[in-house]
């Protein structure tokens, strides 16, 4: 930074920064991130009419007017924050809050077998190999797919999720 510079061009530069970082992580999460109660980030406000207060972050979106992105701050209430009064450095908070999203896995585990499992049933484990417990991994997985998977997977991801259909 040029030091012909104040310090709080310099506190500006870095909230713009941060800004833009933030931007960029909510792009990825398609324009909006809602945080999950347990995860919402705590940041410092500069209220005009008061002081100083920790408010929580409860979503973060880009809404676009007049074909201009504008990064939109809500805290838990969905009271908007201004960017311009929180404190330098909390946006960063918010940005280091929101996952990485990416989308290199075609698939993820849902399950996996040990030989605790079988023990725990009353099972003796003593003998059975790598081999055979693969194979009983997959005849179970098999036979979740075959009975339970889809069923539980459109109620799960309908009902407790919200996801939405497919139009059309």
């Amino acid at each position: 930074m040029n030091k012909d510079k104040s310090i709080y061009a310099c506190y500006e530069e870095i909230k713009q920064r941060e800004i833009s970082e933030l931007m960029e992580k909510v792009r990825l999460m398609k324009g909006q991130y809602v945080f999950q109660t347990l995860e919402a980030p705590c940041v410092l406000v500069n209220f005009d009419d008061g002081p100083c207060e920790d408010v929580r972050v409860g979503s973060v979106e880009i809404q676009n007017v007049s074909e201009t992105e504008i990064l939109c701050i809500f805290d838990t209430f969905g009271n908007q924050i201004k960017l311009s009064d929180i404190a330098y450095g909390h946006i960063e908070f918010i940005t280091e809050s929101i996952p990485c999203r990416t989308f290199s896995q075609e698939s993820f585990c849902i399950s996996r077998l040990s030989r605790e499992d079988l023990d725990s049933i009353g099972f003796d484990t003593s003998d059975i190999d790598d081999k055979t417990m693969q194979r009983l991994a997959e005849k179970l997985g098999d036979d979740y797919c075959e009975q339970l998977f889809w069923t539980s997977l459109e109620i799960i991801a309908e009902e407790g999720f919200n996801i939405p259909r497919k139009e059309g």
